[in-house]
């Protein structure tokens, strides 16, 4: 009977040790405002997870957001983001077609992500696509999508004169 216990236990056990996770401390999320050029900023500091069952989340400071631009920095930082305040951005999700993306065979693989992203100290449902690229069994992952300020709560006097939609570009790649 112990057997049989332990076949149980290995063939459940299996599919848990295949999962595989992989990770960056140096994603690279960078914003443009949508009518303002002026208005970018990156953050090449955003930590992510991505697992082989689809989970997908990154974490980033918002005081890691660098602007050519030092006294923008400071109005972005102090006045509109408020960082002291709301000190992180997140996002929880999950590549909803995952099944398409096979780990072991090199290629470039359109995917769908879903999930919560929380700016500012508010959570909104985001949905988008993107490509995840694997190469010599490291994946990479981009996507590109535009927020609106005021679903956030981010506001202010420039932000209604200047901009208030950004084209966001994420681009990370796993170890």
């Amino acid at each position: 009977m112990k057997f049989w216990t332990f076949l149980l236990l290995i063939g459940f056990a299996t599919p848990l040790a295949a999962q595989k996770k992989y990770s960056t401390n140096n994603a690279i999320v960078r914003f443009i405002a949508a009518d303002d050029t002026d208005i970018d900023a990156i953050n090449k500091e955003a930590v992510s997870r991505l697992e082989t069952n689809g989970d997908l989340s990154f974490i980033m400071l918002i005081k890691d957001f660098k602007f050519e631009m030092e006294g923008m920095q400071k109005h972005f930082n102090e006045e509109y983001i408020e960082s002291d305040q709301f000190p992180r951005a997140f996002f929880n999700g999950k590549i909803t077609n995952f099944s398409s993306v096979n780990f072991a065979k090199d290629g470039k693989y359109p995917i769908s992500v879903a999930g919560s992203m929380q700016v500012h100290g508010v959570n909104k449902f985001m949905q988008t696509s993107g490509l995840l690229e694997i190469k010599n069994g490291i994946p990479t992952a981009t996507a590109q999508f535009t927020v609106t300020l005021k679903d956030f709560k981010i506001g202010g006097i420039l932000i209604k004169l200047v901009a208030d939609k950004m084209n966001i570009d994420i681009k990370a790649t796993y170890q």
